[in-house]
């Protein structure tokens, strides 16, 4: 219920970034550059419902791998991660860009952190890792297509 009302959240910020980004493209000259600022930080509160909904599915799948009965629930389950994990990619590479732009970008507030671009390069490579070398291995020791 939870990952359904996060995406759902989600879905609405895209709505209203429409209007937000054209806003941002109609605003005078001397306020431009602020109201695209602006519309980064929308768009990076975007990504990470986006992102902390992937982690939650990502790791549900992880568990359902381990107990999945057959290979095709296997292939089927290792697919959606691989799936994720590209989704993902993309949103953490957009999100170390934006963060290079804005530095209010990188402050995680609930955790009181923050994600720098070589933090956020790092996640690339580790996701990267993933794609690359971890799930093809996974499939190959497994005999999974």
């Amino acid at each position: 219920v939870f990952n359904k009302y996060l995406l759902l959240a989600a879905d609405e910020m895209e709505k209203g970034l429409g209007s937000y980004r054209r806003a941002a493209l109609q605003a005078p000259l001397a306020k431009r550059k602020t109201a695209f600022r602006e519309v980064l930080l929308a768009e990076q509160l975007q990504r990470m419902m986006r992102s902390d909904q992937a982690i939650l599915e990502f790791e549900d799948l992880r568990l359902k791998l381990a107990k999945a009965a057959d290979s095709a629930a296997s292939v089927r389950t290792v697919d959606r991660m691989t799936a994720i994990l590209k989704e993902e990619l993309a949103r953490t590479q957009a999100a170390r860009d934006t963060q290079l732009r804005d530095s209010r970008l990188g402050y995680e507030w609930e955790q009181d952190y923050f994600y720098t671009p070589d933090i956020l390069a790092e996640k690339i490579l580790q996701i990267r890792g993933a794609l690359e070398r971890e799930i093809p291995a996974f499939r190959k020791q497994h005999g999974l297509p």
